[in-house]
């Protein structure tokens, strides 16, 4: 159970979001029924809970074994192929994050659909989420 509070997500926090009806990985994720059906986005998809893990102005180095936001490294492969064997995209890129940015990882599931795959999200779809009960 989750908590979601009022005041904008940083570093470290974790933070949901939705695909905005707009956005092309909305398509992509419900063909591929990544996400799964809920009201709780205008989508019509599940949000997405990740961590906050890259913010404006923060250096991001990209490669397909490892990141490095800033001076600190992520060890996340980026698959090429999905669990069905379909193509993924890989929309990150290296360089600074701008000011409407978020970098978001799941730093505890490998194969999370996250911005290795999906790219930079903007801060203002971000909702800062607290846990409240938690279980593996």
């Amino acid at each position: 159970m989750y908590k979601i509070v009022s005041e904008a997500p940083s570093r470290g926090d974790l933070a949901s979001f939705c695909f905005s009806p707009e956005n092309e990985y909305k398509d992509l994720t419900a063909d591929r029924n990544y996400l799964g059906t809920s009201l709780l986005c205008p989508s019509g998809q599940k949000p997405l809970l990740k961590e906050v893990v890259g913010v404006d102005g923060d250096s991001l180095t990209v490669k397909f074994s490892s990141m490095k936001v800033n001076d600190t490294i992520f060890i996340l492969t980026s698959r090429a192929h999905d669990s069905n064997g379909r193509k993924l995209p890989h929309e990150l890129r290296s360089g600074t994050i701008p000011g409407s940015k978020a970098l978001l990882l799941s730093t505890h599931h490998k194969n999370s659909f996250d911005s290795r795959y999906f790219g930079l999200v903007d801060v203002m779809a971000l909702r800062k989420v607290i846990p409240v009960f938690t279980f593996n």
